[in-house]
């Protein structure tokens, strides 16, 4: 289904709403998957180009996402993102373009 993605912290931290709304957005499909690593599982949620010719996906992939929110034309998953080889809490607040 299609998005417009906000995302809700910076490298773990927090932002004000203020700047998340006057940062950087994304549109594009959101798809979850199985990624297998191992013998581990992991539930991921990829926010993938509206164009089928670019490959990639848009914003870091968000592993193991829970819905924590939903609205009648929004919700929000919290999930952890991988950064300079560690993990971090990121959160996307995911609207209807």
């Amino acid at each position: 289904m299609r998005f417009r993605v906000y995302l809700l912290r910076h490298h773990g931290r927090r932002l004000p709403w203020r700047e998340v709304l006057n940062g950087r957005s994304v549109v594009g499909e959101l798809i979850t998957s199985v990624r297998i690593v191992g013998q581990a599982r992991f539930l991921v949620a990829s926010l993938m180009p509206l164009q089928e010719a670019i490959g990639g996906p848009l914003v870091p992939d968000l592993y193991e996402p829970v819905l924590t929110a939903v609205a009648p034309l929004a919700m929000r998953l919290r999930g952890i993102e991988q950064w300079e080889g560690c993990g971090v809490v990121q959160e996307w607040h995911c609207e209807v373009p």
